[in-house]
């Protein structure tokens, strides 16, 4: 008699498992899925246009840069897809090679996408869509029931800390997808681990990625992880291209310890923006102090010293800059930053209100300097 159940409890698990994976089967056939070649990739470098991964860094530079920011700049920060369809699912599927997570910062964020859609025409904000996911060998985000919104354009924003292999996006089947990728002025960005996304919850919610809601040119991301150096490849890198505004964000990589002085941070920023200045001469560039420095209720004494200590010199540096005559250069200070010990989840690397008050001071500074 046991027998006879273990078989019955066996062949209805196999029905169960048969019937759960004809469902799946059905299910994506319903959808018809395009693959995506590099080509519909936007927030890169003009150069890359025709570059067929979804790193930021041209296989021309790879034995210029050292291997740690080669590998970084494989990851897809800031990257994104613009898009329009009527379709009101729309599903994700692609994999990473890096890991999912990690301990400050939760895999959405690190591996996750984020899909935003805007209507410019009706001059509304951008509206937002949770999607359903499953982490798997190939990972899979499901946005559904968003309405037919064929009027506007969809931005999905790529991984922040992971490197994509591959990625397809699927609609139902009777619904058109068409992709779209517009030429704009850009803001290229030179920075560090927060630049890069460090640690928002989700793509969406980096604040490069918040200024890519708030500004029609195109945002371009070469921020390493660690490695935010100012070193003379990604200097090359930024001039091969005429941009809106030049943004240096370093100074979190850049401390003063005992194998650099204050005088050798202020020689590294004196070479940037005469480098940048000297190939581009009208294009504006900002000097961005430490988010985290001078931030009022932080205990940790040690830290906040040296966090001060290199924004002190980039001030300095910036002012001798412009007593010399260099002009159309601007300075964003921690005071214009504005984080508190709710912005952070180490002191350093913001969190979500973090990144919003990263954002708006940004915004605030790019709306006097971009006409």
């Amino acid at each position: 008699m046991n027998k006879k159940k273990s078989i019955f409890k066996e062949s209805v698990l196999c029905t169960l498992f048969f019937v759960c994976m004809l469902t799946s089967a059905v299910a994506q056939s319903a959808y018809t899925f395009t693959k995506i070649n590099g080509d519909e990739l936007s927030g890169r470098l003009a150069l890359m246009s025709t570059d067929h991964t979804f790193g930021r860094l041209p296989a021309t530079i790879k034995d210029a840069v050292r291997p740690a920011v080669w590998s970084l700049g494989e990851n897809s920060a800031g990257v994104y897809i613009d898009f329009k369809t009527n379709a009101d699912t729309i599903v994700v599927k692609y994999k990473v090679k890096g890991a999912l997570n990690m301990p400050h910062m939760p895999t959405i964020g690190v591996s996750g996408v984020d899909l935003y859609y805007h209507n410019q025409a009706e001059h509304t904000s951008w509206s937002w869509s949770f999607g359903h996911y499953q982490f798997k060998d190939t990972i899979q985000y499901t946005f559904s029931n968003i309405g037919n919104n064929l009027a506007g354009t969809y931005r999905l924003f790529l991984p922040m800390y992971n490197s994509v292999e591959f990625m397809e996006i699927g609609v139902n089947k009777s619904y058109a997808l068409t992709f779209v990728k517009e030429q704009t002025k850009p803001i290229i960005i030179y920075g560090t681990s927060i630049a890069q996304g460090a640690c928002a919850s989700r793509p969406g919610m980096a604040w490069t990625n918040i200024l890519s809601r708030d500004f029609n040119n195109e945002i371009v991301n070469l921020a390493f992880s660690g490695n935010g150096l100012l070193e003379q490849p990604i200097l090359d890198l930024m001039v091969s291209q005429d941009a809106a505004v030049y943004i240096l964000d370093c100074i979190p990589n850049l401390s003063i310890t005992s194998a650099r002085s204050e005088a050798q941070l202020d020689s590294l920023l004196w070479n940037a923006v005469t480098f940048i200045r000297s190939k581009r001469p009208h294009v504006p560039i900002v000097l961005t102090a430490h988010s985290s420095a001078f931030t009022p209720g932080f205990l940790n004494k040690g830290t906040m010293y040296e966090y001060g200590t290199s924004t002190q010199v980039t001030q300095k540096s910036f002012e001798k800059m412009k007593k010399s005559g260099v002009k159309n250069i601007y300075y964003l200070s921690s005071k214009d930053l504005g984080l508190d010990v709710n912005s952070t989840v180490d002191y350093a690397h913001p969190n979500d209100w973090g990144m919003m008050k990263i954002a708006k001071a940004y915004t605030k500074i790019l709306r006097k300097i971009i006409k």
